[in-house]
Order: C-alpha cells, then sequence, then structure tokens
C-alpha cells in the first residue's frame, strides 16, 4: 500500500513514518521540514505549508491511505482563534476535497484524546461522551472530526478518528510546551526547575510512543465499523505522580514552581479504551512506570 504522512517532522509523524518504513511499506512524507534522520532515497519527502491553497491533489493522488497528524494550534492555547481555524480547518477541508477528487481509500485523523471532551461528566471518557471543549485546539479537532462524518455521508470518504491520549518517549521535544513526562525528566535531569500550572493534582492519560504507533496503525487497517477510537492507558496519573516516579529513577529531588491553573487546563482526563481492546486484544501496552524507565535510559545516556 501507498501511505501519506502529514506532519512527519513532529514527534508522532517521524514515529510513525519510520515503523511504516521499517514494515517495508511505500512512504511520502510532508511537513514544512524536512526531517533529517530519514534517508534520501528511501522515502519521498514533501515539504510545503498546510494551507487551505495548498494544491492537495498533486499530493494525495496514488495515496491509498492519508494519516493526517498536523496542528498549527497547542492544547493549553486559546489565541488568534480565527487564524486558527483558518490554518486547521479551512486546510484539512481543502485536503478532504482532494481526497474525494482522486479516490483515497481511507484517511486516518489523529485527533485530540483529551481536550476534545472537555469537562464532560462520564469518566473515564468513552468516545459516546458528550464532548464540551474548553479550549480552542479541542474545538477545532472537533470539527475536523465533524467535517470527516459529512464527507463520509455526502462522498463515502472512508475515515477513522484516533482520539489520542498524551504520547511520551524518545524523540519528543524535551523544550516544547507539551509533554509533560518528557520535560519534566529532562529537567530533573538537567538539575534544572520544574514549572507546573495548578497545584500538580490534575491527572491525564499517557501513552508510550510506540503503542500509540501500534494503535494508530491496527485502527488504520480496522475492518470494524467504528470509526471513533480512543488510545491511550486508559489510566489516570497525576503530575506530582509523574514527580514522584522520576525522583524514584533519578534519585534526586528536583525544585518544582507552582503557578495558577489557565483556564484551558483540565483537573481530569482519563480514556476509556474498551472499544480498542476488545477489538485488538493481543496490543499489551507498556505501564507508564515500564515506559518511564525506557526514557529514562535513553535520556541518561543523552544527557552525558
Amino acid at each position: 500500500m501507498n501511505y501519506l504522512v502529514l506532519g512527519a517532522s513532529g514527534f508522532i509523524g517521524k514515529h510513525l513514518t519510520r515503523t511504516l518504513l521499517e514494515s517495508g511499506q511505500r512512504v511520502t512524507a510532508f511537513d514544512i521540514k524536512h526531517a533529517d534522520e530519514f534517508e534520501s532515497g528511501r522515502i519521498k519527502f514533501v515539504e510545503g505549508k498546510f494551507s487551505p491553497d495548498y494544491p492537495f491533489d498533486n499530493l494525495v493522488r496514488g495515496h491509498d491511505v492519508i494519516f493526517h497528524l498536523i496542528s498549527t494550534t497547542l492544547p493549553s492555547t486559546n489565541q488568534s482563534l480565527t487564524q486558527e481555524i483558518t490554518d486547521n480547518v479551512f486546510s484539512t477541508l481543502s485536503l478532504l476535497e482532494a481526497c474525494v477528487k482522486e479516490n483515497v481509500k481511507r484517511i486516518v485523523f489523529i485527533s485530540s484524546g483529551g481536550t476534545v471532551y472537555g469537562k464532560s461528566n462520564r469518566r473515564p471518557f468513552k468516545e459516546s461522551a458528550v464532548t464540551n471543549p474548553i479550549a480552542s485546539y479541542g474545538i477545532q479537532k472537533l470539527m475536523i472530526e465533524k467535517y470527516l462524518n459529512l464527507y463520509k455521508h455526502k462522498f463515502n470518504l472512508d475515515f477513522r478518528v484516533v482520539r489520542l491520549a498524551n504520547p511520551y518517549g524518545p524523540g519528543q521535544n524535551p523544550n516544547g510546551a507539551v509533554g509533560a513526562v518528557t520535560v519534566f525528566m529532562d529537567r530533573a535531569l538537567s538539575g534544572k526547575e520544574i514549572s507546573i500550572f495548578g497545584d500538580g493534582s490534575s491527572v491525564r492519560d499517557y501513552i508510550y510512543i510506540s503503542d500509540a504507533i501500534q494503535g494508530i496503525i491496527n485502527i488504520a487497517h480496522s475492518e470494524n465499523n467504528e470509526e471513533v477510537y480512543n488510545l491511550g492507558s486508559g489510566i489516570g496519573t497525576s503530575l506530582n505522580d509523574i514527580l514522584e516516579q522520576i525522583y524514584l529513577l533519578n534519585g534526586k529531588k528536583v525544585d518544582v514552581n507552582y503557578f495558577p491553573q489557565r483556564d484551558s487546563d483540565l483537573d481530569y482526563s482519563v480514556l476509556d479504551i474498551k472499544r480498542y481492546q476488545n477489538e485488538f486484544p493481543s496490543h499489551q501496552m507498556l505501564s507508564l512506570s515500564e515506559g518511564m524507565k525506557k526514557l529514562y535510559t535513553v535520556m541518561k545516556k543523552e544527557n552525558k
């Protein structure tokens, strides 16, 4: 099969592209900047800006499955809302038009496992739970999900939505605005202060990157009638618990600076993953403690 990965230079995109290549698949990678670790000759890399006027017809032509991982917005921001809608939603609509014209078999959209549910009262969050996003990021993700449903209804464009929990693991930017496990671990290893918004009691769902990639690929090839899947560990862990696990690994206390919680931050975000587990029972995921041990080993070597 021929695959197209949109957002191939990002944390998830790099791992997904590499996994597809290692399994012998034909892959085209698209992003605004070329990822240096992809060898020329093994992959077709197309540089371009994801925008409403991009010539998506040429890009998607000849591909069976498209993975859409691009987002120009961070989960914790609520700024430049009009521009964010243009960059993410309008651009995706142009992509979907091209997919219809070029008879793409399936598009797999990486949505958000936390922000689309917002402050839903049904815990853990099931795919059928009411969605009440409190951040622009979640609203945009949900809008794209709804447009995928529309294009399925009007044009029979097949799709899968992956509502992904918080991925972590090697290759994630330790200086980024997201990724508490990786950011905290890097700062602990460097002896730097850790910043937390709120009192550290906020609970999140974390998934190791290799499990996230396996799950995304499994869902991409699913022949089930389900179209939306939660993908995470199904287990909640607080930020303070993550700090404690890092201390157990590193043996050194770090200074933590607590700031007022932001209005877009959630106190709770844990996914019900029974739908995924029932369809893919052989996928045994790493526990958070196991995943953090693997990440610590890698980052410890990098920090020497």
